[in-house]
């Protein structure tokens, strides 16, 4: 997994990734996500790319970066209720995959450092995510 250097706020969450694609193209570009926490509140996941200063009122529109959205469906705890003294990162991780191959090919056109930042609706306190990274379908 690519080097990657996180921003995190108050509202969002942005980790900048170096990314190659595949030498013969590709025909589906993923952005995954790992260590999603599904302990607390439900949220949707607005996803921008190389948009950092994203918000819940940014437009979701190609010129903004909009990539797509995923939902996290949360138990209702709160995560650091449940956490053991001295643990840190997510409670319940989970995995989630958003196929964002127009937005990430059009990126990639200009720069191998993607900013990919998480809005969540409502507003929670982050990180969002672990880790992020894109997996590409070589089958051009």
């Amino acid at each position: 997994m690519p080097r990657s250097d996180m921003k995190r706020d108050q509202a969002t969450t942005t980790r900048t990734i170096e990314v190659r694609a595949p030498d013969r193209g590709f025909s589906r570009a993923d952005i995954v996500f790992d260590g999603v926490e599904q302990a607390g509140c439900s949220f949707q996941a607005r996803v921008f790319v190389n948009n950092p200063q994203a918000d819940e009122r940014t437009t979701r529109s190609r010129e903004t970066g909009y990539a797509g959205a995923f939902h996290v469906y949360g138990y209702g705890q709160r995560p650091r209720e449940t956490r053991t003294q001295g643990s840190i990162g997510p409670v319940a991780p989970i995995t989630k995959y958003l196929v964002a191959t127009n937005t990430v090919r059009e990126a990639l056109r200009r720069t191998h450092k993607l900013a990919i930042t998480v809005v969540p609706v409502p507003p929670l306190p982050g990180p969002h995510f672990s880790d992020v990274w894109i997996a590409f379908d070589r089958c051009a």
